[in-house]
């Protein structure tokens, strides 16, 4: 997806996965969730279900997607062998750090994981440019999936929001 809108940036110290991609039209390796649906647990909230019973499955459901997202994270790292630290994400791109050699205006396919627990990526294909410094890259995002753009929108409000109340706090 090409836009053109500015989108509001923040400066983040998040994990990344990289791979060289032949070309921003080719099918992308990774495949994340889809977004938009319901948790299964919000079926049960008009059953007959006992609440102890709800809160016991939550919770085990929220311990499976730990694991998973543990193994999942292992199984990226595979398939996306250049590490990246992103250093400010927005909806337009990211700036990041890698110890890997990259070629200015190289197509790469990154997988962000915006939160460990409950795991949350997107993924998305941009063009890499050489930095403001030496040893940062921007990747200004081209081929990017509608829910993954508002993930990572979603992800820079809250983290502004926290800012914001620690700022007030202090």
């Amino acid at each position: 997806m090409d836009h053109t809108t500015d989108y509001s940036s923040i400066k983040t110290r998040i994990k990344g996965y990289g791979r060289i991609s032949a070309s921003l039209s080719n099918q992308p390796l990774f495949r994340g969730f889809g977004g938009g649906k319901k948790h299964p647990a919000e079926d049960l909230d008009d059953s007959k279900v006992p609440e102890w019973l709800r809160v016991y499955l939550i919770e085990i459901d929220r311990k499976l997607d730990q694991l998973l997202g543990v193994q999942s994270v292992k199984d990226i790292s595979k398939d996306f062998p250049i590490d990246i630290e992103v250093l400010e994400i927005s909806g337009n791109g990211i700036t990041f750090r890698t110890d890997s050699k990259l070629k200015p205006k190289c197509v790469m396919e990154v997988v962000l994981v915006l939160d460990k627990f409950p795991l949350r990526m997107v993924s998305t294909k941009g063009i890499a440019e050489a930095g403001q410094n030496a040893d940062t890259w921007s990747l200004k995002f081209k081929n990017i999936k509608e829910h993954d753009l508002e993930a990572i929108i979603k992800f820079v409000f809250s983290e502004q929001r926290e800012r914001i109340r620690t700022d007030k706090i202090s």
